[in-house]
């Protein structure tokens, strides 16, 4: 029987870093190349080696930014069709796991990241959330999952093989 992939939970800054192909300046020189980040953990969904789990939210997220708004929908919408990505809705359960951790005070989480929270939280078979956005990395193994393990914050991790998200085929 064939192992299960992988599945990790993506926040829509990720989703964002990956269009853009973002590389943020470091303190002390260099650059943290997010875009590469993003690109890795794709490939290994190519792969079947992961599944990548997300809130629906995502899909409008993503275009809160200018530079990918410009993009084509089309391009956009395909993407997010690919056998690897898992959208999942915002329901009521969702919905009443993200107040509760807003209520629990969490890094005076704001709604959407609650939601993306929650989603991680409650999907099935999510080992990992992955951001880039500090306050939610501070929140690594603080969030009780529906198994009653901890969920894990962190960056995407980095691989070998890289592609342009536009590569991707769609469905």
């Amino acid at each position: 029987m064939a192992k299960a992939p992988k599945r990790v939970c993506w926040d829509a800054c990720v989703w964002i870093a990956l269009i853009q192909d973002e590389k943020i300046p470091e303190s002390g020189g260099g650059f943290e190349d997010r875009g590469l980040l993003c690109k890795a953990v794709v490939e290994e969904a190519k792969a079947g080696e992961i599944e990548i789990v997300t809130s629906a939210l995502c899909l409008v997220e993503v275009c809160k930014n200018r530079d990918i708004a410009d993009h084509d929908p089309k391009k956009l919408a395909d993407f997010f069709e690919n056998d690897y990505v898992l959208l999942v809705g915002i329901d009521k359960t969702i919905g009443e796991r993200a107040r509760e951790l807003m209520m629990a005070g969490f890094s005076k989480l704001k709604p959407p990241d609650a939601c993306h929270l929650a989603t991680a939280a409650i999907a099935p078979s999510v080992t990992e959330l992955h951001t880039f956005d500090d306050k939610l990395l501070a929140l690594d193994s603080r969030i009780e999952k529906s198994d009653k393990t901890m969920l894990r914050v962190c960056k995407p991790n980095v691989g070998e093989r890289v592609g342009s998200l536009f590569d991707v085929p769609g469905p």
